[in-house]
């Protein structure tokens, strides 16, 4: 049992993470048009909802990665699951402006404990060689839980009013993070067994030794290439913000048939499926810093691809295919990435500061390229910003693994 223990593990981290950023973070825009009903906002006022949420989702994520390497992650995730659960129940009971904005504070933080950056140290600690497979199918999560609960979701709204449907999301979305939790182990070590379930393969250390992570933690924000990593994820975290909050839209601004918006809609997302599995799986065959560059070069295929589709609707299959698992391959490779070159004893502190930078860089993607939409007359200026920030970034990847050939400081 023991020797299996690992793929238990990822099961049980795929639910927290299905629950807590692909049930209730992803599908929370569905809120909106009740929100803007209930309190006569505009799109604007209603959608600063979202907007507080991933920008407060990112202050404690520096201090969350810290944690994680003090005190136990299997905690912190149960700690999580309870406060995003009180959070939704407040969220279903808010009857006045005041209390949402209170709400958008509340669940990011405890979301900040529970979500990917917990998730993906566990993944170091759990895994080595299956680690790229592990963290396909853990992203996988943030896809299956909208296409499972959104239908539901959107059912529910409809006939029982959305505060209602906050209540029985809190109560499922507890049900999910809290009981997959409970079966957590924070080491392979605490149930006698091996990374991977294999004898011999060691993942993250069982107990941190402080003063190497603070060694490591002060050589790494010392050195350039940490900077230029910094400098890559962002970018590509502010194409993908801009991305999802759009996508939609743009299919929506072209007046397609409902036959064939839904056709690309599900290419896109059948691609990028099979983009974090496909990546995922290439990452433990091959050397990860190489397989990274050839995910941002598909990206930025995907991102021409999806500029020409605003002339030319030729376009638009291919790059469905293309930017859907470029951009869910990227998404993974930024993980496997951060961790092959970050993923010694200060890898919390690390993955965290780097994921309070994307985080705030996804916020800022929906709303620049929302400004420049409004300042033209198609999607042309915001796709094509995105072709030139993803071929700089795939430029600024190449000489990050030219000079860390030697060493990742």
């Amino acid at each position: 049992m023991n020797k299996y223990y690992c793929w238990i593990i990822l099961f049980c981290l795929f639910l927290v993470y299905m629950a807590s950023n692909g049930m209730v973070l992803n599908t929370f825009t569905q809120y909106t048009p009740e929100l803007m009903k209930y309190w006569k906002l505009d799109f604007k006022g209603a959608s600063s909802f979202q907007s507080t949420i991933y920008f407060v989702l990112a202050l404690p994520l520096p201090f969350a990665g810290l944690l994680l390497q003090r005190y136990s992650p299997k905690k912190m995730m149960l700690i999580g699951g309870v406060g995003i659960a009180i959070s939704l129940f407040f969220f279903g009971n808010a009857n006045t402006i005041g209390m949402m904005r209170i709400f958008t504070i509340l669940f990011p933080l405890f979301l900040s404990v529970v979500g990917l950056l917990t998730c993906m140290y566990l993944i170091n600690n759990w895994f080595s060689r299956y680690r790229g497979i592990a963290t396909g199918l853990l992203l996988m999560g943030s896809s299956v839980g909208p296409a499972i609960f959104a239908p539901i979701l959107g059912g529910w709204i409809k006939n029982i009013g959305w505060q209602q449907a906050a209540m029985y999301e809190a109560i499922i979305g507890a049900i999910l993070i809290l009981v997959p939790a409970l079966f957590v182990r924070n080491h392979p070590a605490d149930v006698n067994t091996w990374a991977d379930g294999i004898e011999g393969n060691m993942g993250g250390q069982p107990r941190v030794d402080k003063a190497l992570a603070r060694n490591h933690f002060g050589k790494a924000v010392r050195s350039t290439n940490f900077y230029l990593v910094v400098i890559v994820t962002a970018i590509l975290w502010f194409c993908i913000g801009g991305l999802f909050v759009h996508h939609g839209l743009y299919l929506k601004e072209l007046k397609l048939d409902a036959e064939r918006a839904g056709r690309i809609t599900g290419l896109f997302f059948l691609s990028s499926l099979i983009g974090k599995l496909l990546f995922g799986w290439i990452s433990d065959k091959l050397d990860v810093k190489k397989v990274m560059l050839f995910s941002v070069f598909n990206m930025l295929v995907g991102c021409v691809l999806l500029w020409m589709s605003v002339k030319s609707p030729a376009f638009m299959i291919p790059y469905a295919i293309l930017l859907g698992a470029g951009y869910s391959g990227t998404f993974t490779m930024i993980q496997l990435y951060a961790m092959r070159l970050y993923g010694g004893p200060a890898y919390g502190s690390i993955l965290g500061l780097l994921s309070f930078v994307d985080t705030l860089s996804l916020a800022l993607g929906g709303m620049l390229f929302a400004k420049l939409r409004m300042t033209s007359t198609d999607y042309s200026n915001p796709f094509l910003l995105m072709v030139v920030l993803t071929g700089f970034s795939l430029l600024v990847t190449f000489i990050i693994n030219r000079r860390t050939d030697k060493s990742v400081y």
